[in-house]
C-alpha cells in the first residue's frame, strides 16, 4: 500500500452512500409528482384530510352516543357523569391510536416494526413504571368501590377539600372552593372523606356567659330548632334539637344543635342555624358569650390588685 495515498473510510463511503440514496428517492418523490400529481401527491393528501375529518366525526359521534346510552338507563345522576367521563377518556385514546396508525399507513411509513418491538421496549421500561401500575389499580379500585364520584364534595388525606371533576384510571381532578384544580395521581390518595354519603349532621355551637338565664337560653334555642324545621322539612331527615350543654368553658356554656339533613343541604342548614340563633338572642337581649376580664378594687387596704377571670 502506497503511505503517499489517503486512507479509504469504509464509514465515510457508507454514509455517503446512505445520503446519495436519501437524495435518489427525494428525487423520485419529486419527479413521480411532476410526472403523475394526482396519485402521488393530491390522492394522499385527500385520504389524510379524509382520515383526520374521519377521526373528529367518530370523537364527536363518540360522546353523543355515550352520553346519550346513560341518559336511557336508569342511573344516579353522578354515578353516570363519573362511568361517562371515564369511557370517553378510553374512546378518546383509542381513536387517537387508529387514526395515528392510519396516517403512518398512509405516509408511507410502516410501523409495525416499532410496535413489534414495543414487547421488549416494555419489558425493559417496566421496572421503572411501578408508580404508572401503582396508579392505575388505585384508579381501579376507587372507581370500583364507589369511593366518590364526579360531583361529590370530598377531603383528600386530609389536606386538599374540594369538588370532584373527573376521575380517571391514573389521575383524580379535584377542584377547591378558590377555584384551583389539583391533580392528584391515584396512588398518592390514601385517604378520602366523603361529604356526599346519604347523609350528614350538621352541628352548631354557641356559648352564653354564665350569667344568663339557663332556662330562658334553651326556651329561645327550642324556638330556633323549630323554625328551621317548618323552613326546611324537605332537606331534612331529623329535625333540629338542642343536644344540651357541651361544654363548660372559661367564657361561658355552651349549647350544641344538631340535625339531620340530606348531604347536599349539609352547609346551607349550618349556616341557617347560626343565623338564626344570632337573630333570636338579639331580638330577646341575649349575649353570645366571649373572652373576658373583670378588674376589682382592692380590698382592706391591700394594695395590689386582684384580677380574676370568670369561670
Amino acid at each position: 500500500m502506497n503511505p503517499k495515498m489517503p486512507a479509504i473510510n469504509e464509514s465515510s463511503n457508507t454514509a455517503n452512500l446512505s445520503g446519495f440514496s436519501w437524495v435518489e428517492g427525494a428525487e423520485k418523490k419529486m419527479w413521480s409528482i411532476i410526472n403523475n400529481p394526482v396519485d402521488a401527491l393530491l390522492l394522499p393528501i385527500a385520504r389524510i384530510i379524509l382520515i383526520l375529518f374521519l377521526t373528529y366525526v367518530a370523537l364527536r359521534f363518540t360522546g353523543k352516543l355515550i352520553d346519550r346510552i346513560f341518559q336511557l338507563k336508569r342511573i344516579d345522576r353522578k354515578k353516570a357523569l363519573t362511568l361517562s367521563k371515564l369511557i370517553k377518556s378510553f374512546a378518546r385514546y383509542a381513536i387517537y391510536f387508529v387514526a395515528a396508525l392510519t396516517l403512518l399507513f398512509n405516509i408511507g411509513i410502516d410501523p409495525t416494526p416499532v410496535l413489534a418491538s414495543a414487547g421488549i421496549l416494555g419489558l425493559a421500561i417496566g421496572f421503572g413504571a411501578q408508580n404508572l401500575v401503582r396508579d392505575l389499580i388505585s384508579g381501579f379500585f376507587i372507581i370500583f368501590e364507589d369511593q366518590m364520584e364526579v360531583g361529590d364534595y370530598v377531603q383528600i388525606n386530609g389536606k386538599i377539600s374540594g369538588t370532584v371533576e373527573e376521575i380517571g384510571i391514573r389521575v383524580t381532578k379535584i377542584r377547591e372552593w378558590n377555584q384551583r384544580l389539583h391533580y392528584l395521581s391515584n396512588g398518592e390518595i390514601h385517604h378520602v372523606a366523603n361529604y356526599n354519603r346519604v347523609q350528614m349532621r350538621p352541628l352548631v355551637s354557641v356559648t352564653v356567659p354564665y350569667e344568663s338565664d339557663a332556662e330562658r337560653v334553651e326556651r329561645i334555642l327550642n324556638e330556633v330548632c323549630e323554625e328551621i324545621g317548618r323552613r326546611y322539612a324537605p332537606h331534612l331527615v331529623e329535625k333540629p334539637s338542642i343536644y344540651g350543654v357541651t361544654d363548660l368553658g372559661e367564657s361561658g356554656v355552651q349549647y350544641t344543635l344538631m340535625a339531620l339533613s340530606h348531604p347536599d343541604q349539609y352547609w346551607l342548614i349550618e349556616r341557617e342555624l347560626r343565623r338564626a340563633v344570632v337573630i333570636a338572642f338579639q331580638k330577646h337581649a341575649i349575649e353570645i358569650a366571649y373572652p373576658r376580664r373583670v378588674l376589682q378594687p382592692p380590698n382592706n387596704g391591700n394594695s395590689e390588685g386582684n384580677e380574676k377571670t370568670p369561670g
